[in-house]
């Protein structure tokens, strides 16, 4: 039995599983929301400041969650008006809508043209 190989070996696989759970902790977003959605055919871009709860400023009603949106690894869950849930994954989201940025806080985007 060959412990130098055994111990070249062992710290080969230690270093090789170390580095892969550190490149998937780094791959995923941390918990903020982005400065600009790039979707098509136009941009979501923040509007007013953040808030503690899901807010669309003019909408008096209690916004619905409605699935994710996700660009990269990175995905944040989706707030809506009520009744302007998309019925179909490929139908666009409306005009306005709310991310929640995980960290406690939800923000406003709203669609642009850039």
């Amino acid at each position: 039995m060959n412990w130098r190989a055994i111990g070249c070996g062992s710290l080969a696989a230690v270093a090789f599983v170390g580095i892969g759970l550190f490149g998937i902790w780094r791959s995923f977003a941390p918990p903020e929301c982005p400065d600009l959605l790039p979707y098509q055919p136009a941009s979501y871009q923040p509007v007013d400041g953040r808030t503690p709860e899901p807010r669309l400023a003019g909408v008096d009603e209690p916004l619905t969650a409605a699935g994710s949106a996700s660009f990269g690894l990175a995905s944040w869950n989706v707030w809506l008006e009520p009744r302007r849930e998309p019925t179909a994954s490929g139908e666009p989201l409306p005009q306005r809508i709310v991310l929640d940025c995980g960290d406690g806080t939800f923000q406003a985007y709203q669609r642009g043209t850039g």
